[in-house]
């Protein structure tokens, strides 16, 4: 094979892997550069409840696609009352928001639950997925989430389909630094978020590009690395699901 085949020869094969990739059709999240996290002490402590509290993930690759959890090792939100001037005759009115919040993902916990069923895949997946090639557990066994702002979304006018991996009637937007194999991008998105009775809940689910935290098959530059790259789509489909309760006596 000479060289000038053999190089047309990979690239019609890396474009026709990546165009059959199915990648989820979630809503992408907007990843810019990393801001300064203000902390504030006032508010009510919100401790995270690592026991039901996990992250998702969904991955895909042309044929088939995997997905799982990682459970939060920490975490907690700080709470706060504040007042606003209404619209109509100056009303004095209270509101509750989030002042401060943070997450430490468990990286090492991650789990593969559509492999369950078979252990010897598992294994195999599983022990990919720590390398140096993906999340690189040994070096980096945390993520940290850190939130900048929260605020409420006023009107939705975007249209979203309700399946796996999209959230229904979001009522904030929410965004954060995200910190992954050293690297801490900010990103944001909208969710869900209740807060009452002492307890808040928080839900979200949106698309990501790996390769911004170095989560990568193999070298990008090489072109037969990108046309084995293209077997695992960049864009992941992530979620949080998100229980804490208030600390206060």
């Amino acid at each position: 094979m000479t060289m000038k085949f053999a190089f047309l020869y990979h690239l019609c094969l890396f474009l026709a892997i990546a165009g059959c990739t199915k990648q989820p059709k979630g809503e992408m999240a907007k990843i810019s550069d990393p801001e300064n996290v203000s902390r504030k002490p006032e508010g009510t402590i919100y401790k995270i409840d690592t026991a039901t509290s996990i992250v998702t993930w969904i991955g895909t690759n042309p044929t088939s696609r995997h997905n799982g959890i990682f459970k939060i090792r920490d975490g907690s939100v700080n709470v706060v009352k504040r007042d606003s001037m209404g619209s109509e005759n100056q009303e004095l009115k209270t509101y509750t928001t989030i002042n401060n919040a943070q997450l430490t993902i468990d990286i090492t916990s991650l789990d593969i639950l559509n492999l369950k069923p078979d252990p010897e895949q598992y294994k195999e997946l599983l022990k990919y997925l720590e390398s140096e090639d993906f999340f690189h557990t040994e070096k980096f066994p945390d993520a940290l989430f850190e939130l900048i702002s929260i605020r409420e979304i006023e009107k939705d006018s975007t249209e979203r389909i309700n399946d796996e991996f999209t959230i229904i009637d979001p009522t904030h937007l929410i965004r954060g630094n995200l910190t992954m194999k050293g690297i801490t991008k900010s990103i944001e998105f909208p969710a869900r978020v209740d807060m009452r009775n002492r307890k808040l809940e928080a839900s979200a689910k949106f698309n990501i590009d790996r390769t911004v935290w170095n989560i990568n098959y193999m070298d990008e530059t090489d072109l037969v690395a990108r046309t084995k790259d293209g077997l695992i789509d960049h864009i992941v489909n992530v979620g949080f699901e998100i229980l804490a309760y208030s600390q206060e006596p």
